[in-house]
C-alpha cells in the first residue's frame, strides 16, 4: 500500500496542545469541540468565523473525552468520573457517575456515544502501563456498568453505520478489535482482532467511521492516518505533518472535512523545532463524508 504524502493538509488552529484529543463536531453549535487533556481545557473552533476558543474548567479536572448531549452541552470522561457540562450556561461541571472510584492514578480516556445515546468510555492508569483498564457503558438513567476489562490504554471507540459493529483499540498493545454490537441491549460479543499493528504503522489512537463504513485511525508515534475497509484490509495511508496525531472526526458543512487533533507531550526540543504543527488542529479533504455524531441520551 502506497503512503500518500501529497494530500493537502491545513492547520486550522495552532493551539499547541499538550495532548489534544477526542474532537467532536456539534451540529447545533456548528463548531468542532475537543480537549487538551493535560492543560486541561475544553476548546472549540468555528470554521465559518475561523474563531478558536479555549476555556479552563477546573484545574483538577483532567478531561479525557467528550460527547455531545441531547439536552445540551457534553458528557465528559475525566480523572474523577463522568460529568455533564454545558458551555452555554454558567453552571460548573456536574458529576453523574464515578466508576473508577478514588484509585490513585486512574482516569477515564477515550469515550463516545453509541447510535442509541449510551456513552462508552475506557479507563486507564495515567502513569503505569498495566492492564487495569475497564470499558464502561453509561446509560441514559446514569446507570454505569463495566462491560469489558484487561486493557492498558483504551482508544478508538467507534461504530459501523448500522451500529452492528463496535470498534475499539488498546493503543499500548498495538491492537485494534471489532465486536458484534447489539443495539437494543447495548452489549458486545464475538471479540476479534481487527488489526494487529505490531511492527507496522505505529499505535492506534483515536478513530472514526465514514459514511461508507470505513474506519479511519490515527497512528500515534508514526504520523500515519489509516483508512480500513469493514473487513480490516487497509484502503489508504496518509502521511501527516505531525508525529503524534491523536484522533480524527468528520465535521463542517456536509461533514466533508476530516479534522485531526495531535499532541506535543514528551517531544524533545529539537523535534519540536522541526515539527511546528505538533499539538495543532489539522483539517483535510479525503473525498468522503462522515456520519453525524450520536448524542448522549441522558
Amino acid at each position: 500500500m502506497t503512503v500518500e504524502d501529497d494530500v493537502e493538509i491545513r492547520c486550522v488552529v495552532q493551539s499547541a496542545d499538550i495532548l489534544g484529543e477526542t474532537p467532536r463536531w456539534c451540529e447545533r453549535t456548528k463548531r468542532l469541540w475537543w480537549v487538551d487533556v493535560r492543560r486541561p481545557a475544553l476548546q472549540s473552533y468555528d470554521p465559518i468565523t475561523d474563531r478558536h476558543e479555549a476555556r479552563r474548567l477546573q484545574a483538577d479536572l483532567m478531561i479525557g473525552s467528550i460527547a455531545p448531549r441531547e439536552t445540551g452541552g457534553f458528557v465528559m470522561g475525566t480523572n474523577s468520573g463522568i460529568y455533564v457540562y454545558d458551555p452555554a450556561t454558567s453552571e460548573p461541571p456536574r458529576q453523574i457517575a464515578h466508576p473508577i472510584g478514588d484509585v490513585p492514578g486512574m482516569r477515564l480516556n477515550d469515550g463516545r456515544c453509541d447510535p442509541h445515546g449510551r456513552f462508552w468510555v475506557g479507563s486507564m492508569h495515567d502513569h503505569d502501563r498495566v492492564p487495569v483498564g475497564v470499558l464502561y457503558r453509561l446509560d441514559a438513567d446514569h446507570g454505569c456498568r463495566a462491560m469489558h476489562d484487561g486493557f492498558v490504554l483504551p482508544n478508538s471507540i467507534a461504530w459501523s453505520p448500522d451500529g452492528s459493529t463496535m470498534y475499539f483499540a488498546d493503543t499500548h498493545n498495538q491492537t485494534s478489535f471489532a465486536f458484534d454490537y447489539d443495539l437494543d441491549s447495548g452489549t458486545i460479543g464475538n471479540q476479534r482482532v481487527f488489526a494487529d499493528w505490531a511492527h507496522q504503522l505505529g499505535r492506534p489512537d483515536g478513530a472514526t467511521v465514514d459514511a461508507e463504513g470505513y474506519l479511519w485511525t490515527c497512528m500515534v508515534a508514526t504520523g500515519h492516518l489509516v483508512r480500513q475497509a469493514p473487513d480490516g484490509s487497509v484502503d489508504r495511508i496518509i502521511q501527516l505533518p505531525v508525529t503524534n496525531p491523536t484522533c480524527p472526526v468528520f465535521g463542517g458543512r456536509d461533514l466533508a472535512t476530516l479534522y485531526i487533533t495531535s499532541h506535543s507531550q514528551r517531544l524533545a526540543p529539537e523535534t519540536l523545532a522541526v515539527e511546528p504543527l505538533a499539538g495543532a488542529l489539522l483539517a483535510l479533504d479525503v473525498g468522503v463524508r462522515g456520519l453525524p455524531e450520536p448524542r448522549f441520551a441522558g
